[in-house]
């Protein structure tokens, strides 16, 4: 199914790439002779007026054949003016340049599609997280929902960061509900840098919230505390209290807050290790249903507190085997408590601290059950990027799952795909040309570019995804087509465009002998590439090719 999906994703681009040269050829009056899906044995064709459609055997390229663009085609007299040589410059110019326009234009449709068809499901503005010492941390709380901005009715999460990533220094007059009332709000977004692939960074306005729910996965304060007494530990999950379902944290802080002290039936699920079962066949969780009962002190604490509990959030799930935190002797079931003496409130936080500070010795303390503990730590933040994706390796993780709330529709959906689609091509094009910049100055490894097998890998990936992966997929196959056909490449339209720019300084064709030496080099260039590629292809899929050879044996 690869080569399938493959065949569909290439022959799509290659259609679109040479409909470009042919419907400019044919726009100026141009006599086109072929037009070829593929090089190699002709599979299947037809003739229609002037024109040869072909399909031919290898689906790698294609070509428009037009008359005049060999310079040993006879121009019959009835053909005088329809040749590609007696083309004025700007227009042999355009017919070139519009196969690769195309290829950069064509995701714009393929992106609206993919918006178009998530416009469906987008998620609500509803705060789930709000992050301390941030702008909106004085101001919103769990559980808001925001109704509008600067009087512009907010419906989506989507509609939140349009009006929040452009006003950074500005006040926005937030109209939230909260408890069935309407509040008004005025929060000032700050700048924030994001992070992308290559050394790139976008600098958006950021209030410091999600639409993430955490789940209501307890720590346990102190083992002396109630929550401890019931029987419960760190890292079980809630999933009822008082004959109430839980899901989220504020859901079980709600029922905790009208609790005074009495008797509270929970159920809670329990992840257990099948390790610990099977004995090392499997690394897996599974969650045992127990029930305790929770008598929280009185007081006029919070209902959290009286109880003894916490969020999970700051406690720490697995170490990491050989990691820096494992040698200073973090266990599972420690919570974070400081870091370089300054309080940590919350681990995303926490890990931006790390990555701002990766490789720096810190000096981190904890709490192990009633004892605290401090340690010179540098601790672990390996960071890769991979198909443009950044990520990051730490050597402790935490256990905080979360969720949203249930999906709503876009109240404009076509606007909103438009848009998207449009910022969506514009920044894959200004990736995958800072990509190209950064592989010739040797920033990037050539290991790194892929070739068709990689792109039949990808296209088989993306097609159990669904057709919105493959279309996605397609777009940015499509951008790397089009820029790599720019490149000023002999052969490549590129090339032929660097020739007519040459031509148009110098007020002459460059000559032919130099034109073939140069497409010549070209094509050895080309073959270099090739060899790259599918090297590198090999080598990235060496386990699977082996795999399938003995499958067959």
């Amino acid at each position: 199914m690869a080569v399938v999906y493959f065949v569909v994703l290439v022959g799509v681009l290659i259609f679109v790439h040479e409909l470009g040269h042919f419907a400019w050829a044919k726009f100026f009056g141009v006599k086109v002779l072929k037009f070829s899906l593929g090089f190699g044995p002709r599979i299947a064709g037809v003739q229609r007026g002037d024109t040869e459609y072909v399909i031919a055997a290898f689906p790698l390229g294609g070509y428009v054949r037009m008359l005049g663009e060999n310079p040993n085609d006879t121009v019959s007299p009835e053909d005088a003016g329809r040749s590609f040589a007696e083309q004025p410059l700007w227009k042999r110019f355009v017919i070139v340049l519009a196969g690769p326009a195309m290829n950069l234009a064509f995701p714009i449709l393929l992106y609206f599609v993919v918006f178009l068809g998530v416009a469906a499901e987008r998620t609500p503005p509803v705060i789930g997280t709000v992050f301390p010492d941030r702008p909106a941390a004085e101001h919103l709380m769990p559980g808001d929902r925001i109704v509008a901005i600067d009087g512009d009715e907010i419906a989506t999460w989507d509609g939140l960061g349009e009006h929040v990533e452009p006003s950074a220094g500005r006040a926005l007059v937030f109209t939230i509900e909260r408890d069935g009332q309407q509040l008004e709000r005025s929060i000032t977004p700050t700048w924030s840098e994001e992070e992308r692939p290559l050394e790139l960074s976008a600098r958006l306005g950021r209030i410091g919230v999600m639409p993430y729910h955490p789940l209501a996965v307890i720590g346990i304060t102190s083992p002396s505390q109630p929550a401890a007494a019931a029987g419960l530990r760190s890292f079980d999950r809630v999933v009822a209290a008082g004959g109430r379902p839980i899901e989220r944290w504020i859901d079980l802080q709600a029922v905790l807050e009208r609790n005074r002290g009495s008797m509270l039936p929970i159920t809670y699920l329990r992840p257990q290790r099948l390790t610990d079962v099977l004995s090392g066949l499997a690394d897996l969780d599974l969650y045992e249903p127990h029930v305790a009962t929770l008598t929280p002190e009185g007081g006029s604490g919070s209902g959290i507190d009286r109880a003894g509990l916490e969020s999970s959030d700051l406690y720490v799930a697995r170490v990491v085997a050989g990691s820096a935190e494992h040698r200073a002797g973090l266990l599972p079931g420690d919570r974070l408590l400081t870091l370089d003496d300054q309080p940590i409130r919350m681990w995303a936080q926490f890990l931006e601290d790390v990555r701002a500070h990766a490789g720096d010795e810190r000096t981190l303390a904890w709490k192990h059950n009633d004892q605290e503990i401090t340690r010179r730590i540098r601790l672990t933040c390996d960071r890769t990027v991979e198909g443009g994706v950044i990520s990051y390796r730490y050597g402790i993780e935490h256990f905080a799952p979360t969720t949203v709330d249930a999906p709503v529709p876009h109240p404009s959906p076509v606007s909103f795909a438009l848009r998207e689609s449009l910022s969506a091509t514009w920044q894959m094009i200004e990736l995958t040309g800072v990509s190209l910049v950064r592989l010739f100055q040797g920033r990037v490894s050539p290991r790194e570019v892929g070739g068709p097998l990689e792109i039949a890998r990808q296209a088989q990936i993306a097609a159990r995804g669904g057709s919105l992966d493959f279309l996605a997929l397609m777009a940015f196959i499509s951008i790397n087509l089009g820029l790599l056909n720019l490149l000023p490449i002999p052969v490549l339209d590129g090339g032929h465009l660097f020739f007519f720019a040459v031509e148009g300084v110098s007020r002459r064709p460059v000559s032919r002998r130099l034109r073939e030496l140069a497409s010549l080099t070209g094509l050895a260039m080309l073959v270099i590439v090739m060899v790259l590629v599918f090297t590198n292809d090999v080598a990235r899929q060496w386990p699977d090719i082996v795999a399938a050879f003995e499958a067959l044996e």
